[in-house]
């Protein structure tokens, strides 16, 4: 499709493809997501690959919520916490969700990101999927399970989601452990071992800085937005925010990490309002930091300004008539989460399972 249409294009007067030359090269502009739950309900059978496929998306990180059955979401949009699950039944989550993945997968005949290769085909064009995970409860305080978890596919992990756990203070609970635990530092040296991205998203701003001191790799955060204002708990029991500390943020940037920037109606009530929230990122860390983190299908319907990848097609096109730098749009869309991703899987130093 990308090819017949850039093939007509070429014929036509110039005066016509100024006009509508922008549109042609936005199809060209591949799309990456650094954290999506896209069609993730199994009762959802809508196509994967053909969404993506439609709107060029060619590198989505595809998060399972380890704590998602022990979770609910209320009219409101906020989430409650139902049950605090023993490890045993968390790994049992983790696996099913994880079969049910790779049922759609093998169904849809799509591939997963497993080596750094799997990133450049992504980049050149192809579909490629990051299996994740968003929590690592089902770990259950043992070091071991990661090995598990990168044999089955995972290369990339979130330190917390809304259940408390043993890794990280999350944002939405009362802070109980300091920051990181130790169990916690562990998982991040082991994942830099096996090159595994780690993503802070939901970890509090003590737990951010301290994953940051420990990691030897880049780090990701990969769904909210950047703030000026560093967030505490609040004793009368409002949840912090949910956006990364602008603190935190550049030293993420300055260790080769990346910002996933949420379209997300907490943050942006228009898709001007979130074009110009990248451009406000970008002025604080950097091009080569801020990414798309759509949490697609992760938000209620009154949270969010897009419920399927058309909309961020929609945010290629617009951000390139709002005169923005192709190079700058191609990072913000694709390059930049590729890359990450590519640095931490070529940092991998434990040898491989024989």
């Amino acid at each position: 499709m990308t090819l017949r249409r850039r093939s007509f294009s070429a014929l036509l007067p110039a005066a016509f493809f100024s006009a509508f030359g922008k549109n042609v090269l936005a199809d060209a502009i591949f799309i990456s997501d650094t954290h999506s739950h896209s069609t993730m309900n199994p009762r959802n059978e809508a196509c994967l690959s053909c969404e993506l496929n439609a709107n060029h998306v060619t590198l989505v990180s595809w998060a399972l919520g380890s704590d998602g059955p022990f979770i609910q979401r209320l009219p409101s949009g906020a989430m409650q916490v139902n049950l605090k699950a023993t490890p045993e039944q968390y790994q049992e989550t983790f696996l099913r969700q994880l079969g049910g993945m790779f049922a759609r997968i093998r169904r849809e005949q799509i591939r997963i990101v497993r080596t750094a290769q799997d990133i450049d085909n992504a980049l050149a064009g192809e579909l490629r999927l990051v299996i994740s995970t968003e929590g690592a409860h089902y770990l259950g305080g043992d070091i071991a399970y990661l090995d598990l978890a990168y044999s089955r596919g995972v290369r990339q992990i979130g330190l917390g989601h809304f259940v408390e756990g043993d890794i990280t203070d999350i944002r939405t609970e009362q802070p109980k452990i300091g920051g990181l635990s130790a169990f916690g530092k562990d998982v991040i040296r082991r994942c830099n071992v096996l090159g595994i991205l780690v993503d802070l998203a939901h970890s509090t701003d003590a737990a951010v800085a301290q994953a940051l001191a420990t990691s030897t790799q880049p780090m990701l955060w990969s769904h909210s937005n950047i703030t000026r204002i560093p967030s505490f708990w609040n004793n009368g029991g409002k949840n912090q925010s949910m956006s990364v500390s602008l603190d935190n943020a550049k030293v993420m940037a300055e260790r080769g990490g990346v910002i996933g920037v949420w379209p997300s109606r907490f943050n942006f009530d228009n898709p001007d309002a979130y074009i110009d929230g990248l451009q406000d990122a970008i002025g604080m860390v950097g091009a080569d930091h801020v990414a798309f983190g759509t949490d697609m299908h992760g938000l209620a319907p009154s949270s969010t300004m897009m419920t399927d990848y058309s909309g961020m097609r929609a945010i290629v096109n617009r951000m390139l008539t709002k005169n923005m730098p192709e190079a700058v749009v191609k990072k913000v869309a694709s390059e930049n989460y590729g890359r990450l991703l590519k640095t931490v899987m070529n940092g991998r130093t434990a040898s491989e399972p024989m």
